[in-house]
């Protein structure tokens, strides 16, 4: 018979803002005092237990660029499906401190009076510009509280816009606590001891997304069969690897949250020319770990017409470890290539493993 050639075929790659005072007028007077003519009028404000005041959206940093109210990206930041947040500061004080940018909060021209003996003011601002992003944006299931001590700000599928400060008046040392709830799991920051619990924690660490290097061979194949040669002269393999670590898909959560769901997925020619290859993705693809071998939980591909052939893509999925960074791929097409118009199979002369990395580091 003729030979059978399959050439190399391309494959397709798998502004101040105007503060919002909350403040009770029981609890916080805002007085206008004498003031000379031609002068600008003062505004003093007098701030008891329990005042509070938001400034939404401010564009800049009311805190010191540097200094122990600054809070570093693991110690302010809390990640979900649906929501990233970071908390750029946290700051106590009883007078308003010079290096502070508070007339972005109560005005330019405001004289804020101290609070009374044994409480404090204390002020939360979320970052200008976050750094994190949410996998996905809806914020439709989230939910959450902010509290300074007994004063709280709820939070209903809208949460704090960047820049947004919120400053309280209560007793000294008061609690400063975040917590949030994304299709019903919580996440809660201590913002006075700057820790965080009930974290996902594979939205902390990695890249979601990475993809190898493409691998390719050519090999053939042969059979004597009948008084018959037949033979394959050529075929070319070539693919890569494209993994991604997910804790949340298709509206729930797939992954516990010290967990990731890996999944790895890769195309292959398995027909052209009237021959067919087809291979088993388990005993083709091993994948290994910090823990060592990982076996798929789930395995599934789909068909596409590529030509007078087929393209199958396969999707291998495992559990594994949230801090679980780095895997090594061992890729092993093994034979036999069918002839099925002719009722044969070829065994396969060159076979070759591949070894591929996927670094989510």
């Amino acid at each position: 018979m003729s030979p059978i050639g399959i050439a190399p075929t391309p494959m397709p790659a798998a502004r101040p803002a105007i503060a919002r005072r909350s403040a009770v007028l029981a609890l916080a007077g805002i007085a206008v005092l004498g003031a000379a003519a031609c002068s600008a009028p003062t505004a003093s404000i007098s701030t008891r237990s329990g005042y509070s005041i938001v400034g939404d959206d401010i564009p800049v940093s009311v805190c010191p660029s540097e200094g122990e109210s600054r809070l570093s990206d693991e110690e302010g930041t809390l990640i979900s499906a649906h929501f990233a947040l970071r908390v750029e500061c946290v700051a106590s004080f009883t007078e308003i401190p010079e290096d502070f940018q508070l007339a972005y909060l109560f005005g330019d021209d405001a004289e804020v009076l101290p609070p009374e003996a044994g409480f404090e003011f204390t002020l939360v601002q979320f970052a200008p510009e976050p750094d994190a992003e949410a996998p996905d944006e809806d914020a439709n299931e989230v939910t959450g509280t902010l509290a300074i001590g007994d004063v709280t700000w709820d939070f209903d599928q809208e949460l704090p816009g960047p820049g947004s400060v919120y400053l309280a008046v209560t007793e000294a040392d008061s609690p400063v606590n975040l917590e949030l709830t994304d299709a019903e799991r919580t996440q809660s920051l201590d913002l006075r001891e700057r820790t965080r619990t009930g974290t996902i924690e594979a939205l902390y660490t990695g890249e979601p997304e990475v993809k190898s290097d493409v691998i390719e061979h050519t090999v053939e194949a042969s059979l004597n069969s009948g008084g018959y040669n037949y033979w394959v002269d050529g075929w070319v393999y070539s693919t890569n690897f494209v993994g991604t670590r997910t804790v949340y898909a298709d509206g729930e959560w797939v992954a516990e949250p010290d967990r990731a769901l890996l999944s790895v997925s890769f195309v292959w020619m398995r027909s052209g020319s009237g021959l067919e290859w087809d291979i088993d993705p388990e005993e083709t693809l091993k994948v290994s770990g910090p823990d060592g071998a990982l076996e798929p939980a789930v395995v599934d591909h789909d068909d596409e017409d590529y030509g007078d052939g087929e393209l199958r893509y396969y999707d291998m999925q495992y559990d594994v470890p949230a801090d679980a960074l780095e895997f090594t791929l061992k890729f092993s097409p093994k034979g036999p290539i069918a002839w099925p118009e002719e009722g044969i199979e070829m065994p396969v002369e060159n076979e070759k493993t591949h070894e591929a990395a996927l670094d989510f580091a």
